[in-house]
């Protein structure tokens, strides 16, 4: 019997009823192709009218059963979470530190601790919430080095300010 199918261009081609097992191993017949022969009344797709040339389809996995798959656990139980990474709860501790309230030049190490302990959480494969100690100790450490720049500036200015005025005043310093 013979029998046609359709190609992504819209064009029709005949083919002999034996050659349709190459044609679907060779990714030319897909299951999404249309095809028809005279005993049908329609155009159908590949994969429902010549069903048993397609291997079968594995149902959709549910949620828990990918999860089970990507963390590797099988049972009930939760996950066993990782341990806190050092360098992200130091990241923390000098993010604080670096506050605005307290020593600024501590804001230098957070960011750096903050970047090596994200990179570290993002490796892991258990959950954690080291990069969230990461995170947070990286924001509070930019915050706090934004700080520490803008009071340099503003000491800077000052003195640049003083430097001035004393040189308009004509009184010199010296003897």
């Amino acid at each position: 019997m013979d029998w046609y199918y359709a190609d992504d261009a819209g064009g029709q081609h005949p083919v002999a009823g034996d050659s349709l097992a190459a044609l679907v191993s060779s990714g030319r017949i897909r299951r999404d192709t249309l095809v028809w022969n005279e005993t049908m009344a329609a155009w159908m797709e590949a994969g429902t009218a010549l069903g048993g040339l397609f291997p079968a389809i594995p149902p959709p996995l549910s949620d828990r059963q990918r999860r089970e798959i990507i963390t590797g656990q099988t049972n009930a139980f939760s996950p066993q979470r990782s341990p806190a990474d050092p360098v992200a709860i130091c990241a923390l501790v000098f993010g604080v530190l670096g506050l605005p309230i307290c020593i600024p030049i501590f804001s230098i190490p957070a960011i750096i601790c903050g970047h090596i302990g994200r990179r570290r959480a993002r490796s892991e494969t258990a959950p954690s919430s080291n990069g969230g100690l990461s995170l947070a100790g990286l924001i509070m450490g930019y915050v706090g080095f934004a700080v520490l720049i803008v009071v340099i500036l503003f000491y800077v200015g000052i003195i640049g300010f003083a430097i001035i005025d004393e040189g308009r005043s004509g009184n010199p310093t010296s003897p």
